[in-house]
């Protein structure tokens, strides 16, 4: 039985939600994860790979070339090579370079920092004028280097928040989650929907008979549950 999906509203299935899901992985305090512009080039790395071959490509961006004016400057197909590793090279490599050039010619200097100036809806439209950047690279950028709180939705969380039935079909799920979710959760709760996507409720396969969030999931496709 699954009693708190019929006695629940959506707002109170994921404070509960969040509450379950710390008291199994811990509680994650904010913690500055880098400096904007890092943040930002480390994200367009991470499209449509892994997290592995993400890492892979930046450790060899950053050996290649000393400094953020070397890739701005760097020749196209070279740079391109040099993230290979990361997929979908020809077009990040791109994309980079692009920025980069537009943050110089803005701002004179390789920096982002002024977005700590600016209010979160502001500094989103800042970056989401980039080519390539989208609502959950900016979501990123906002949550992890700036502290300015905006909830990213990545694979995982689009799946469990789909199966818990918080985001809607043809809703979009930015929308959705950052309309649900507490400006205090929302860079923990980030980061333990993944954990949970992964180790649990998985794409193929999901656990669901060991799942600490089963009692508030709706979907039909549960294994294993009573």
């Amino acid at each position: 039985m699954r009693p708190y999906v019929f006695i629940m509203n959506d707002q109170e299935r994921l404070l509960e939600v969040a509450r379950r899901l710390e008291a199994h992985y811990g509680p994650l305090p904010w913690r500055k994860q880098g400096e904007p512009l890092d943040i930002l080039i480390l994200t367009i790395l991470s499209q449509n790979t892994n997290d592995g071959n993400r890492d892979r490509a930046y450790g060899a961006l950053r050996r290649r070339y000393p400094s953020y004016q070397a890739i701005a400057e760097a020749d196209p197909d070279e740079l391109a090579q040099t993230i290979q590793v990361g997929g979908l090279h020809r077009q990040k490599s791109r994309r980079i370079q692009e920025i980069l050039r537009t943050i110089y010619r803005e701002q004179g200097a390789f920096d982002l920092s002024y977005l700590a100036e600016l209010s979160r809806e502001e500094a989103l439209k800042e970056l989401l004028r980039f080519k390539g950047v989208g609502k959950k690279t900016a979501g990123i950028v906002l949550t992890f280097s700036l502290n300015k709180p905006y909830f990213p939705v990545d694979t995982h969380i689009k799946r469990i928040t789909r199966r818990l039935e918080l985001v809607r079909p043809g809703e979009d799920p930015h929308e959705a989650m950052n309309r649900l979710v507490p400006d205090e959760l929302k860079y923990q709760l980030h980061l333990h929907l993944i954990r949970h996507g992964r180790d649990t409720c998985r794409a193929r396969k999901p656990a669901c008979a060991r799942c600490v969030i089963a009692q508030l999931c709706p979907w039909p496709g549960q294994a294993g549950t009573a």
